[in-house]
């Protein structure tokens, strides 16, 4: 059944059906709209229509007053009629009753009209109602369960006001200082490692005696001397502050990875999504991995970027967290893929979720087409870079195939890996119960199924042939010199010690004493030729001697 006062429509994504008007509620079939995707899960999308407040008019249409910004006051709904005997509806403004109190023990808001709990954590009973703030006689917030679309003082409208929230970039302003503690509390992993690329950028440039250039870039040859650390630290490097700047947004926005912190749209609306949530409330559903699942989600990325990196060149200086921004889009695409693929959007209470994830899919499709045509506008002087975001957004989506992270925290699904789902819904080729049964991830839709076991496959041999194509070129690459930015001197040929290097280093002075001797020597004999040398007066031609005439003796030394 789907509750609405005004149009639904029945499909999903982009594939509707006509709009019915709706007073009410309405079974949500496809006896009732007819069958836009045959074979697919669909969800009815209800589009409220909100009454007209002005005096001695009314609207025609079924609809739902609106809510009032001041808890002193609210909207009821009436009926009316039209002169030509036309039904319509009106809302107009009443006193709100102060809320009673009601002591007791259970987890559950009231629900009887004008009673209320003081119990902020209580929940609806009812998956039809929603939860709403109230107050009492003596001003104190007060919190009670009402059926949606009923009146009530939530300030602004909490659907709208979620909406505008649902950019993860913006939760960390939602209620400042309270909403930036919950994302840090929330959002853990990601949070600290963007505090670490603050604190690696305020070092690098303006502590410049540590030299972090040397300590923490990616220097391909420096491998060759073990220096293994540099795979997992030259995120915190930056060489400007518009890069980083780029980059802490471009992971602020993919908060939702990690989860969703514990926030309130409005007093008493979570963002966060629950199976027991209102149903007229816009949430934000948690689907994130995890803590543990980032950081190793994080130390993957910046390894396979790096190392594939090394392929278009191989003495390239890398430094930056951008092959983190690519990696976690990769996973989030991953993510939401089997999150649609299983039809899990039509479990939630806020079906506008498909089609904000589609939103998301466009905002990483322009970070991937703006650092592609940087490239190409760079005459492939960027193309390095490009190769290890590319890289990075493989091994994210990869990452999430392989492993199979859980789903949220379980306060959404039944289970923590929803996203698997029986072959038989993907394909009718599967007849046998058996091959019916089997585990299959789905992307975008139910057509677009594989078996989990190819998909795994499929993914470790896409990493692994990264790898070993990058190992390879190592070898290739190995004359390659580190040019002292080796912190190590491990594969330096040692040089003589103790008594074997004063003998060296007597042999080396005796022969260059003997190198400076043999150049005095020289030297000597061109003074003395050059001493010895007669000097031949300019003869005149009229004192040119005959022919046949012997020449004037020259003195022998």
């Amino acid at each position: 059944m789907c509750k609405c006062f005004g149009l639904v429509r029945y499909g999903r994504l982009f594939t509707w059906s006509d709009d019915v008007v709706v007073d009410g509620q309405i079974n949500c079939s496809a006896g009732l709209f007819g069958d836009p995707m045959p074979m697919d899960v669909k969800i009815c999308k209800c589009y409220p229509k909100i009454c007209t407040t002005d005096t001695g008019t009314c609207t025609p249409e079924p609809c739902s007053c609106p809510t009032s910004r001041d808890p002193a006051v609210e909207w009821g709904k009436k009926t009316l009629m039209t002169s030509d005997g036309t039904k319509c509806w009106a809302c107009e403004k009443r006193a709100s009753a102060a809320g009673v109190l009601v002591e007791g023990d259970s987890k559950f808001c009231p629900t009887l009209p004008g009673r209320c709990s003081l119990k902020r954590s209580c929940k609806c009973e009812s998956s039809s109602d929603t939860k709403r703030v109230m107050r009492t006689k003596d001003g104190q917030k007060c919190w009670t369960c009402a059926p949606a679309g009923e009146g009530g003082a939530l300030g602004m409208d909490s659907g709208q006001k979620a909406m505008f929230w649902m950019l993860p970039l913006l939760w960390p302003f939602m209620d400042l200082p309270n909403s930036a503690y919950e994302v840090c509390s929330g959002c853990r992993a990601l949070t600290t490692f963007l505090a670490l690329c603050v604190v690696g950028y305020i070092l690098q440039n303006f502590v410049t005696v540590l030299n972090l250039n040397r300590f923490f870039s990616f220097y391909a040859p420096c491998m060759k001397k073990g220096e293994f650390w540099r795979l997992f630290t030259y995120f915190m490097l930056h060489s400007d502050l518009q890069h980083l700047c780029i980059n802490l947004m471009h992971l602020l926005d993919a908060l939702d990875l990690e989860g969703v912190p514990d926030l309130e749209v409005s007093l008493g609306v979570p963002l966060r999504c629950t199976r027991d949530g209102p149903v007229g409330s816009v949430c934000y559903p948690d689907v994130g991995i995890g803590r543990q699942h980032v950081v190793a989600l994080i130390a993957l990325v910046l390894a396979y970027g790096a190392l594939v990196g090394t392929i278009k060149n191989f003495g390239a200086l890398v430094q930056g967290a951008s092959s983190v921004c690519f990696g976690v889009d990769g996973a989030l695409i991953a993510l939401y893929a089997m999150f649609l693929g299983a039809g899990l959007d039509s479990q939630l209470k806020i079906p506008e979720f498909g089609a904000f994830f589609w939103m998301r899919i466009g905002i990483i499709a322009f970070h991937i087409i703006i650092d592609v045509v940087q490239s190409i506008c760079g005459q492939g002087k960027d193309t390095v870079g490009t190769m290890a975001h590319m890289a990075s957004l493989v091994a994210g989506f990869c990452y999430v195939i392989i492993v199979l992270p859980p789903m949220g925290d379980g306060s959404l699904f039944h289970n923590t890996q929803p996203y698997i789902i029986n072959c038989g819904m993907t394909s009718p080729k599967y007849t046998t119960i058996e091959e019916a049964t089997t585990d299959c991830v789905a992307f975008f839709r139910r057509g677009n199924g594989i078996e989990i076991s190819l998909a795994q496959n499929i993914a470790i041999a896409i990493l692994g042939g990264g790898v070993l194509i990058s190992a390879v070129n190592a070898v290739l690459k190995r004359h390659i010199s580190d040019d002292g930015l080796a912190l190590c001197s491990c594969g330096d040929v040692p040089g003589p010690k103790g008594e074997d290097a004063q003998n060296a280093e007597k042999d080396l002075i005796s022969l260059r004493e003997r190198q400076v001797g043999a150049l005095k020597e020289d030297v000597t004999r061109l003074e003395r030729l050059m001493h010895n040398m007669p000097n031949l007066p300019a003869a005149a031609p009229s004192d040119a001697a005959p022919a046949g005439a012997a020449a004037p003796a020259t003195p022998s030394a």
